[in-house]
């Protein structure tokens, strides 16, 4: 599995493209998050935690897409890929607006229908982002584990 990570950064294109990402979606959540705002509102444990979801979900979903983004070269068609492959794109995009900050994620929750379950979880949400998070980790291994492989059946 590690060696797979080695390929996925064996060019300077894609070393670029790691790091460009990483920063886009830094920005994006600091531009969006006022951890002193959250600390006030939510506590200390609360936020630091929430913080650290989001610090992996700004540095694992970009390799996730970069895993995805070369298993389509390798295999080329569409319908080659592995049908999990769109779930968890979605999965990940998800938890990843989610875990972009509380404010806005709750803006962005109501969006995709969630408001009401997250009125009634204890933690404010926290819990959504940690599943989301769970959810990115697995499937970054499963993608990772599976990098050059074709999981499709032949007839």
């Amino acid at each position: 599995m590690f060696q797979n990570f080695k390929k996925l950064f064996s060019t300077k294109k894609r070393i670029f493209a790691y790091i460009t990402l990483v920063l886009i979606a830094w920005c994006v959540w600091w531009y969006f998050t006022d951890v002193a705002i959250m600390v006030g509102n939510y506590g200390k444990l609360h936020t630091y935690t929430d913080v650290a979801l989001s610090m992996v979900m700004i540095f694992w979903f970009p390799l996730f897409i970069m895993g995805l983004y070369h298993k389509g070269n390798l295999f080329g068609k569409h319908e080659n890929l592995h049908k999990k492959s769109l779930l968890w794109t979605i999965s990940g995009t998800i938890g990843t607006i989610l875990s972009g900050c509380s404010c806005c994620g709750l803006t962005l929750a109501s969006y995709f229908g969630l408001l009401p379950l997250m009125n009634l979880l204890p933690y404010d949400g926290l819990e959504i982002k940690i599943l989301g998070t769970l959810g990115l980790l697995y499937a970054l291994y499963d993608i990772m584990k599976n990098l050059e492989v074709c999981q499709v059946k032949k007839k």
